[in-house]
């Protein structure tokens, strides 16, 4: 390009050549040779737009000369300008109906456009060396009926790759653009769809809708808000008084308003806020439920599926489930937590809450694959360290004794729900009273259960035993916290239950021992 420039504007400078300046706009008294010199050296220099005026005061000089008239046309195509490249195209083949270059360039053109027949008339009419195009064309207009066939039948994957075929040789073929974008939005591809209808949104600037799908597509289902913005903003310039433009761009601003003061929440840690905001409170219904509304009518409008990610939603509801575990409003968090599982299997707060719920039903095995499959994730998340070592402890312990399921408890349970599990139990399965079972079982029942409350019961050898060391287990300590036995747990010979609670008269009736055991009240 330089060396051609340089060798173009030697000539132009010799001597006897006069040269006019190319910025002067008044062109009636240069010649028409100075002026298509004078484009041609702008065109050197890449000042397309100067080329063309220069152009287009030759041609106005010299509406005959056809050479002019192509190069213009060329300038024009270089710069996108398809529409009057054509045109020119268009008028040299008026002037010479069998000059090969333009015959060429107005088939490319037209083969852009999916225009099959005419590009096929002009390769023919350019002569048998372009019998190659015409096969190529003939392959691409093959592939477009097909893609349309395979469209109506659901062969999603076959229309687009079909429709990928027609659109290598006509790219600026928009039905067949909307096609392919409609077949991978079946198929829930949306970026690769958001491409094609970016491309006929940059052909088709003054179709609104095309600009509203692209919008909706980019903030719900790819989480895009910035881009969704710049999209819609391209509708209100095409044209400023578009209602469905307006009405959209509103949408998305408060939406994105109200997208940024959750985040500011969650930066600033004010996860009751940010729940609020996200899941509603008193009137107010919430942005989830906003969002929600607004998929719904998406999809009854065909701009959105159900194969469509949403990870505007994914990412809103990840948020609550999130806020409400920090808030330890526990119902809602399940609530939202399993709901990010279904748009996300790969969230990390939703993998600890359903982790956290198995732990609880003493699922430790299924919490523990589940906390793997989060650690795999994130290995340097603390909180799901922790939770795989907790749950890690507890399966451990669950292969010796349980404390709590001997009591009938959750792990979470309180001080005063443990006192009262352990006097519902003594009065089942005090030996003087339990009359639906041997009273040697019920004898070793007790124990089980005095055994469990004094563990639980005292804090420092409840906090020893959910650290998984049993204080009962001899073979994890030299002895026990109690001396040379456990409290029931009598020397030698018989058992020895200590009951907290009593029953009326101090002892059972008839008498306070039976055999060799002693039962103190």
């Amino acid at each position: 390009m330089f060396i051609k420039a340089a060798g173009l504007l030697a000539l132009l400078l010799a001597p006897g050549i006069a040269i006019a300046d190319p910025a002067i706009n008044d062109h009636s008294d240069v010649p028409v040779q100075t002026l298509i010199d004078n484009a041609n050296v702008l065109l050197a220099k890449g000042d397309m737009d100067g080329a063309l005026d220069h152009f287009e005061a030759a041609i106005k000089r010299d509406p005959s000369n056809y050479l002019t008239i192509f190069k213009r046309g060329a300038t024009y195509l270089s710069l996108g300008k398809q529409s009057q490249a054509e045109a020119d195209f268009n008028a040299v083949l008026d002037l010479k109906p069998d000059w090969e270059a333009a015959l060429v360039q107005r088939a490319k053109l037209r083969a852009r456009v999916g225009d099959w027949d005419a590009a096929k008339k002009d390769y023919k009419a350019a002569g048998k060396s372009h019998d190659e195009d015409i096969k190529q064309l003939k392959h691409a207009e093959k592939a477009a009926k097909a893609a349309e066939k395979a469209e109506s039948k659901k062969k999603y994957d076959e229309c687009e790759e079909q429709a990928s075929e027609a659109i290598k040789v006509a790219p600026a073929y928009l039905h067949m653009r909307r096609v392919r974008a409609r077949c991978r939005l079946e198929k829930g591809e949306v970026s690769n769809a958001v491409g094609d209808l970016s491309h006929i949104s940059a052909i088709d600037q003054s179709n609104t809708d095309t600009h509203i799908q692209i919008a909706d597509l980019l903030f719900y289902s790819q989480n895009d808000p910035e881009r969704a913005l710049k999209q819609i903003k391209r509708c209100l310039h095409s044209d400023p008084e578009s209602k469905p433009c307006k009405k959209v761009f509103r949408r998305i601003k408060n939406h994105s308003k109200a997208i940024k003061k959750i985040d500011d929440n969650f930066e600033s840690k004010q996860f009751t806020s940010a729940g609020k905001l996200l899941a509603g409170h008193k009137d107010e219904p919430g942005l989830i439920a906003e969002v929600k509304e607004d998929v719904e009518e998406l999809k009854k409008d065909n701009i959105l599926n159900d194969k469509a990610p949403q990870e505007l939603l994914a990412k809103l509801v990840e948020q609550a489930c999130t806020a409400f575990t920090e808030t330890k409003s526990i119902k809602k968090a399940n609530t939202y937590c399993e709901e990010a599982l279904q748009f996300n299997p790969d969230s990390i707060p939703a993998l600890i809450n359903k982790a956290t719920r198995l732990i609880k039903e003493d699922e430790f095995d299924q919490a523990i694959a589940v906390l793997n499959k989060a650690h795999e994730l994130d290995e340097r998340n603390q909180v799901v360290r922790e939770k795989l070592q907790q749950a890690q402890t507890l399966l451990r312990r669950s292969k010796q004794k349980d404390y709590y399921k001997v009591l009938g408890v959750h792990r979470d349970a309180t001080e005063k729900e443990i006192k009262k599990a352990h006097r519902k139990l003594t009065l089942q399965y005090h030996p003087d009273k339990a009359r639906d079972i041997p009273q040697e079982e019920a004898q070793k029942k007790m124990a089980q259960i005095n055994e469990a409350y004094e563990v639980l019961s005292n804090p420092e050898l409840k906090a020893r035993f959910d650290a998984g060391d049993d204080p009962n287990d001899q073979t994890q300590q030299q002895g026990n916290p109690f001396g040379g036995g456990f409290p029931f747990g009598g020397q030698g010979g018989g058992n020895q239950f200590f009951f907290q609670q009593g029953f009326p008269g101090g002892g059972f009736p008839g008498g306070g021992s039976r055999g060799h055991n002693n039962f103190h009240f």
